[in-house]
């Protein structure tokens, strides 16, 4: 009998957005990309989440309930470390909040709506995901 290789476990991204609907159907796609996905609807909860488990990249809105996305984005680099990815996804495309993404540790952006496709991509790339060609071309909106 062959030893069989050890399957890794699918990336865990955990998605950091208010919007209830947008943030499931965000874990919706990325499940579908086999990804692991959590949600949290507030950045407090989010923060404590990445504490108690592992992160293999975040995606985190800007305008939540009790915290900026911009504080959770820095709190989170601080746990995770350099290399993992932190995407903000926001409509706020201000030149202001765009300047400060790199002060505190963004690693890209996308504006929503956004491309579901373009994110998948992103994240198939920052963590060795498996490429799941059926969410080609599908999503809306424009990555920055």
């Amino acid at each position: 009998m062959e030893d069989m290789p050890a399957r890794s476990a699918p990336p865990m991204v955990l998605i950091v957005d208010d919007n209830e609907p947008t943030a499931n159907a965000l874990a919706k796609v990325l499940k579908a990309a086999r990804f692991e996905a959590a949600v949290s609807y507030r950045g407090g909860d989010a923060v404590e989440y990445a504490q108690r488990h592992p992160v293999s990249a975040a995606i985190v809105d800007i305008h939540l309930p009790d915290l900026s996305g911009l504080v959770v984005t820095q709190k989170l680099r601080e746990r995770l470390g350099p290399s993992t990815p932190i995407i903000i996804l926001s409509g706020d495309t201000s030149m202001e909040m765009l300047n400060a993404l790199s002060h505190v540790g963004a690693t890209y952006f996308f504006s929503k709506p956004v491309n579901s496709a373009q994110l998948v991509e992103r994240l198939q790339e920052w963590t060795g995901g498996q490429r799941d060609k059926g969410t080609r071309g599908q999503g809306e909106g424009v990555a920055r």
